[in-house]
């Protein structure tokens, strides 16, 4: 398998740390601010390590007290190295925006003294830079998540819309799950928990199932679930989410939730057969 490593270099505040954390996000070992010296070290490392093969690293105007000794970088050691695909990308934003981002987080520039002098001298710098990287994203105007998309759209095409939906029946009297991001409540419909012979078995046998969902009001309830799904699935799908979670509760997580989430889980298989949706489902039953 060819190693994969993405060197992100740009402009300070440009977006360099976000970039790198979405590398980390799907998969990337990423270093920042690597100095140039341990760069050969660096690439050394990927070509050996076994069970890693795709990396990322930040580089720009700390990473060198020369920066022409980061375009000697660019221009000989990376155009040596075999067997590895490297992908230089470039940062950049308007000289309003960085200024805003700057005053907004009240951070220094690397290059300290005035502001703008600094960001000005930064982009005259790094314009070699800037001419021998194979990507330049302007950051001026884009969002975290339009950011991502743009990175995914440009180094990990097969992996855009790569969600992994997680289904999650629980009960109230236990505390709500932490990491849902949409609840459904389900404790208004029929309670098996009140018919003796149904009480000690759960969701997942036939004879609760087929209680909770002989009810019109069960019905209609589901089909305003799916038809509320079907309507924000792609939306979230285009948003870039690695992980999104749809709990279904009743009060102590055994009957009802139990019921609807697996009625839920049958219907997101059907939807990504449908649709042809890339996503991954999963279906667990916190309180059982």
């Amino acid at each position: 398998m060819v190693k994969k490593l993405i060197i992100i270099s740009g402009l300070s505040g440009a977006g360099k740390s976000q970039v790198l954390n979405i590398l980390e996000d799907i998969g990337y070992f990423c270093v920042d601010n690597l100095p140039v010296e341990l760069l050969d070290k660096f690439i050394f490392l990927v070509k050996t390590t076994p069970k890693r093969n795709k990396f990322g690293i930040g580089m720009d105007i700390r990473s060198a007290e020369n920066v022409d000794d980061l375009v000697e970088v660019y221009n000989q050691l990376l155009s040596k190295v075999s067997n590895i695909e490297i992908i230089k990308i470039f940062l950049e934003a308007d000289i309003k925006t960085l200024i805003k981002r700057f005053s907004e987080t009240r951070r220094k520039h690397p290059l300290g003294g005035d502001l703008l002098g600094s960001i000005k001298k930064e982009q005259r710098l790094l314009s070699k830079i800037k001419k021998l990287s194979d990507i330049v994203i302007d950051t001026s105007q884009l969002t975290i998540n339009e950011l991502q998309k743009r990175v995914f759209d440009l180094i990990e095409k097969k992996q855009i819309n790569k969600l992994r939906i997680n289904i999650l029946s629980f009960g109230y009297k236990f505390g709500l799950p932490l990491n849902a991001d949409i609840v459904f409540d389900t404790r208004f419909l029929p309670n098996p928990n009140y018919v003796s012979n149904l009480k000690i078995l759960n969701g997942r046998n036939r004879k609760v199932k087929e209680y909770v969902l002989n009810s019109s009001v069960t019905l209609e309830y589901l089909q305003n679930i799916k038809s509320f799904i079907q309507f924000i699935l792609p939306y979230v799908i285009n948003e870039g989410k690695s992980y999104f979670t749809i709990a279904f509760g009743c009060t102590g997580g055994q009957h009802r939730s139990v019921v609807i989430a697996e009625e839920i889980y049958r219907y997101l298989n059907f939807l990504k057969t449908e649709y042809k949706y890339n996503y991954s489902i999963s279906l667990s039953h916190r309180d059982i």
